[in-house]
């Protein structure tokens, strides 16, 4: 008897374990807050270089004498205001002598680059980008500050992972969350861009680390037939996080405001030691049976049932424990589904975020096309949610990244033929809307295919390696520009679609996990490898298989897909 049999015993989503995973999964509407609120607060509104000596100017243009101050004072071209120079000569006595001039001066006068700037407040009344400068020769800042976000997230995936599987899934899910209202808060009251770099780069830390460990709480305390269900719906938490921000950010235009409205609802984590116990999968391959069998109970009284007599929790792992990432090398199966995982999900962080990039670029208002993009992103993950039970979870997978891709790399086709651009951003659209239905698949998926004894650092590593193409995604989203011409809109996409086609096509390789028992240990592994891809088996496991076929043909104790419920 392993864990999925106790649990399908005793109750696989009770009142008790839908407490825990509904207060386990809840941050992740916190996550969509800090990972999406750089869209507003870091916004770089339209803007121009400010008249030199003239202290109340605005961009605005406030009455004729101030339009011809900026005549005066402000190159320009077919694109507007220049946004980094102002005439060379330009000093308060020579505006005030040329106040009747009405055209701007001539192009071709000497410039030099200016040192301050107004902005547009019709949209945002400030931003960090606004408050900090961060444009002309100072805008390599705000994508430093994405990075050092991001490296947080490098650093803070790959080590809390290792910690969750070492000292538990609790603590630091806990730890994550301190960090993640601090950061939040932080970054709210800085005046200085070094500390909120400091700020998201601890931000960063928390993020992956919180969702990661939310998840697999809610996974690993929840039976098999509700695992779909665990897997999925925190991802309509985090879309229920995009549409509170969008309306946080549409009334609080304040960055600084919006930032601690964002981390107020943080401070909930503080209660979180009490509300949500340790995973008891976790308990037991740590060898902490009493407090295994003792969450176990409390699982069993909340559903009224019995809880089956076991000599101890561990027994239901009848693997090892105390393993960390390196014994994933230890067996040939984990070595080939940790590479395919890998791959796929730094294929398809690079893809979604691109997109993403690719989305809010659009012109027109910024809250209709966040508005849109949150929206395609919620039907995918509601599409995901209603056939991944009947049509496994490879082909959905599989099948939408391939179509994802394909998607993107045929966006050249109306480019070549000049179709109008319109046909270019549906395709990169419905492409958008298959990467989020493989983005919504890869953390159950991925989960569900490691033994419990490396899950979380397994996963971990797998997101800290996704970083790197979170990283690269706006370097992809910017490569039109370098080449120009018919392929500028058309380049990024294809750019991003090869590579996702061709891990659609590897990700084959992976076997399929639904309605099969979570694998608690290497041997599982190896086992459900044997059966799936070879149809052999070990002398030793002969009987143990026989006897589970006999079991399914007469006692029918297959799952209503047909699918028996082994390991993989």
């Amino acid at each position: 008897m392993k864990f999925d049999d106790v649990l399908r015993q005793i109750g696989e989503f009770g009142p008790y374990q839908k407490r825990v995973y509904f207060l386990a999964t809840a941050p992740a509407v916190l996550l969509a807050f800090e990972t999406l609120s750089a869209i507003f607060i870091f916004n770089i509104p339209p803007h121009r270089c400010a008249v030199p000596g003239y202290p109340d100017d605005t961009f605005a243009i406030q009455n004729n004498t101030h339009a011809i101050m900026i005549n005066l004072a402000i190159p320009r071209d077919q694109a507007g205001w220049d946004k980094c120079h102002v005439f060379d000569d330009v000093t308060t006595d020579a505006l005030d002598s040329n106040l009747s001039a009405r055209d701007a001066r001539n192009l071709n006068a000497s410039k030099r680059d200016c040192n301050s700037w107004v902005y547009d407040d019709s949209v945002f009344q400030s931003t960090i980008a606004t408050d900090f400068d961060v444009v002309c020769d100072r805008s390599y800042l705000r994508p430093n500050s994405n990075m050092f976000a991001e490296l947080g997230t490098l650093v803070g995936v790959f080590v809390c992972g290792f910690i969750a599987d070492r000292f538990g899934r609790k603590i630091t899910f806990y730890i994550a969350g301190l960090a993640l209202m601090c950061g939040g808060f932080g970054i709210a009251f800085t005046y200085s861009l070094l500390t909120l770099n400091i700020c998201r780069f601890l931000l960063g830390v928390a993020r992956m680390a919180v969702w990661t460990n939310s998840l697999i709480i809610g996974l690993e305390i929840v039976g098999p037939s509700r695992r779909t269900f665990a897997g999925l719906f925190i991802d309509f938490l985090w879309c229920g996080g995009e549409f509170l921000l969008l309306l946080l950010a549409y009334f609080i235009r304040d960055w600084r405001w919006l930032e601690i409205a964002l981390s107020v609802p943080a401070v909930g984590l503080l209660f979180y030691w009490k509300l949500i116990p340790e995973s008891p999968r976790w308990l037991a391959s740590r060898g902490r049976d009493d407090e295994a069998m003792k969450v176990l109970e409390r699982i069993a009284k909340s559903n009224n049932t019995q809880l089956p007599k076991v000599e101890d929790a561990h027994a239901l792992l009848e693997g090892e424990n105390n393993l960390g990432l390196h014994h994933v090398f230890r067996s040939r199966e984990l070595i080939k589904r940790t590479f395919i995982v890998l791959v796929n999900m730094f294929v398809l962080v690079l893809l979604y975020y691109g997109l993403t990039l690719n989305i809010t670029n659009l012109s027109g208002d910024i809250f209709v096309n966040f508005a849109i993009n949150v929206a395609l992103e919620t039907v995918a993950y509601v599409t995901t949610y209603l056939v991944v039970d009947r049509l496994g979870r490879k082909p959905v997978y599989s099948g939408s990244l391939i179509l994802a891709g394909a998607l993107c790399v045929t966006s050249a086709l109306p480019v070549m033929l000049s179709a109008p651009g319109s046909v270019v951003t549906v395709l990169s659209s419905l492409g958008r809307f298959f990467v989020c239905i493989s983005f919504a698949l890869i953390y159950l998926y991925g989960a569900e295919l490691f033994p419990t004894v490396v899950r979380s650092s397994a996963m971990s590593f797998g997101v800290t390696f996704s970083r790197i193409g979170n990283m690269i995604a706006p370097y992809i989203a910017d490569v039109g520009i370098l080449v120009g011409g018919k392929l500028q809109d058309a380049l990024p996409l294809i750019t991003m679609g090869c590579p996702a086609v061709l891990v659609g096509l590897l990700s084959l390789w992976l076997p399929e996990t639904l309605g099969a028992k979570l694998p608690e240990s290497l041997e599982d592994v190896e086992r459900g490898a044997r059966r799936l891809y070879f149809g052999k088996q070990s002398h030793s496991d002969a009987d143990s298989i026989n006897k589970h076929n006999y079991t399914n043909n007469n006692s029918h104790t297959t799952d209503s897909k047909g699918i028996s419920k082994e390991p993989v």
